[in-house]
């Protein structure tokens, strides 16, 4: 198929409104940005180690090229102003704090960090509580906060459950343990020795919760490849959530000498977004 040739060459939005003068004066330096509309309402925030490249490259976005949120985005535009940051990890953090706390339109990531969740645990009488959850006031022992916990949580409900009713099938499940919906609590009657494995696993300092879900599913009989795939995915779920999310929490708790088994949402998001930016060549 041919593809269609253009017979006008694409529109520079944000070269016509703020000429190639402004773009040469911004700073080849970390920093953070905001685009503005015609109300001066700030449309996206973003951060770059070399803020004169980034914003320079919306010069030259193209419709069969770049998204169409971003080619929304530039077409939009009606003020750019910048802020120049000690460094490029600076820089991540004062954009987390502008996500945070203007939260615009263009913008998806980190603008509500309070979507993590905490896993709240109750031990009593024989038996264990697993909640998912926002709230910090909530009964019983907590942890993270985790990004990306409700698939994670729900294969480690479902495991938990197996682990309880080994002489069961996924026939015998509960609705709500295979559902798409999210879950929230589920409760279970476990050996003291899989119980006490949980706190462990839920604190970043031991896999060994996995590795005994692990013995108790491989004697357990599935009737229909579905129910064994399910299975071997959560197991896997669960082992990758572990150095994900209680780990890093762990490694996050261990930085800031804090003896409290959760940390806040924003905290973590800042966490982990420093690790990206250090990762990051420079």
């Amino acid at each position: 198929m041919n593809e269609q040739l253009r017979l006008l060459p694409a529109p520079k939005p944000l070269t016509e409104r703020l000429g190639t003068a402004f773009f040469r004066g911004i700073p080849c330096a970390p920093g953070v940005y905001r685009m503005f509309d015609e109300a001066g309402v700030v449309l996206y925030v973003g951060q770059s180690g070399d803020l004169r490249a980034r914003l320079n490259s919306y010069r030259h976005v193209h419709p069969d090229r770049d998204s169409r949120k971003t080619v929304r985005l530039v077409h939009l535009v009606r003020r750019i102003d910048w802020e120049v940051c000690d460094s490029p990890v600076n820089a991540v953090l004062k954009e987390n704090e502008l996500l945070r706390t203007l939260r615009p339109r263009f913008n998806r990531m980190n603008v509500y960090p309070k979507a993590c969740f905490f896993i709240a645990m109750e031990k009593e009488e024989g038996r264990l509580r697993l909640t998912l959850t926002r709230d910090t006031t909530i009964p019983g022992k907590l942890f993270g906060a985790f990004k990306g916990a409700s698939w994670p949580f729900a294969s480690l409900c479902r495991l938990l459950f197996i682990a309880s009713h080994t002489d069961l099938n996924f026939g015998h499940f509960p609705s709500r343990l295979l559902s798409t919906a999210p879950l929230r609590t589920q409760s279970f009657s476990l050996e003291e020795a899989v119980a006490s494995l949980m706190d462990d696993y839920l604190a970043g300092e031991s896999m060994n919760l996995v590795e005994a879900l692990t013995d108790v599913c491989s004697t357990v009989e599935m009737r229909t490849p579905f129910e064994q795939n399910l299975m071997l995915a959560d197991l896997i779920a669960v082992d990758e959530f572990f150095e994900r999310g209680p780990r890093k929490v762990r490694r996050l708790k261990e930085k800031l000498t804090r003896s409290a088994s959760w940390v806040q949402p924003e905290v973590l998001v800042d966490f982990l977004a420093t690790e990206c930016a250090q990762a990051l060549p420079l």
